[in-house]
């Protein structure tokens, strides 16, 4: 009689030694797979670490259930996971690298890629669903979408920290909910920005020759932005600004406009913009001052409001 082999089934395991302290006193009956898996997915990443890593049986169920995480770090041949990294005394990297390699899905509601240049200098290949992707000191964000599962798009925050010049025309950075660049490349002009369809835009720490803010404002004119739309450039030094703006006073001169009626803080002395776009709405510019934890920081804004206002 030939064998039919079945297939090899994970055990039930019994697992009030290991919960006892998240339990109640009466003693549960053996938790099956299905509900195990379920309890192991939404448990605290230090309890359900302390829990598994004392059975080998957990450890294999362990290893097919995705992680939930808030921050993930990784650079150059090292993975930092704050919720684990202060368990390990020693090799700290190596071991959360072995941690979680092999998972399915890591939930991560940030994750960060830092100064790396290619996709194969990423130590560990995850399959991430992520909220907020930053990258700082990479020379472009698409090398690590390999590791960022479809689901996770749209994203809610896409933050590029970079010296290199940036092309803004890119899928993801039309459709996710809030964008900044921070960008360190003085002379390096951001391409592309004056095509984006998104709402809002922050662009921090830039320079006079980084924003071409006379194509943008043509672009808005000649195919319209929705209302409610705003742009914030942040400058760190005010002559640069200024220069801006004195582009945009050499293009737009006949729209220069007090614009009394809007409660900011005006930069003084310094021209201000209504520039009608259709019957309906108008485009206003004006620059202001405002206060991030250290220092001083000069904000030019773009916003698209109704001629009514």
């Amino acid at each position: 009689m030939q064998m039919v082999s079945r297939p090899r089934l994970l055990p039930t395991v019994h697992i009030a030694s290991f919960f006892s302290p998240f339990l109640p006193h009466s003693m549960p009956p053996p938790l099956s797979n299905p509900p195990l898996k379920l309890v192991l997915e939404y448990l605290d990443v230090k309890k359900r670490y302390h829990i598994t890593s004392r059975n080998s049986a957990l450890q294999k169920i362990d290893k097919t259930i995705p992680f939930h995480v808030k921050y993930l770090r990784i650079w150059n041949g090292c993975v930092y996971l704050e919720e684990l990294h202060e368990l390990f005394h020693e090799a700290k990297e190596q071991l959360v690298k072995k941690y979680l390699e092999g998972r399915p899905n890591i939930h991560v509601d940030r994750a960060k890629f830092l100064y790396m240049k290619s996709y194969e200098q990423v130590p560990l290949k995850l399959n991430l669903i992520i909220n907020t992707l930053v990258t700082m000191g990479c020379s472009d964000f698409r090398n690590f979408l390999p590791m960022i599962d479809s689901r996770s798009f749209p994203l809610k925050k896409l933050k590029l920290i970079q010296e290199e010049s940036i092309d803004a025309d890119h899928p993801i950075i039309h459709t996710t909910e809030d964008v900044v660049f921070q960008f360190n490349g003085e002379n390096e002009l951001i391409k592309g920005i004056e095509k984006l369809q998104r709402e809002k835009l922050t662009i921090q720490n830039i320079g006079y020759k980084n924003v071409d803010a006379v194509k943008i404002i043509k672009d808005w004119i000649k195919n319209g932005r929705k209302i409610g739309t705003e742009y914030f450039l942040c400058f760190t030094f005010q002559y640069w600004i200024r220069w801006v703006l004195i582009d945009l006073e050499k293009e737009f001169d006949e729209f220069q406009n007090d614009l009394e009626g809007i409660n900011v803080q005006f930069l003084a002395r310094e021209p201000r913009f209504s520039i009608p776009i259709n019957p309906t709405s108008k485009i206003i510019i004006y620059g202001t001052e405002i206060q991030s934890k250290d220092r001083t920081v000069y904000q030019l804004v773009f916003k698209v409001v109704s001629t009514d206002e």
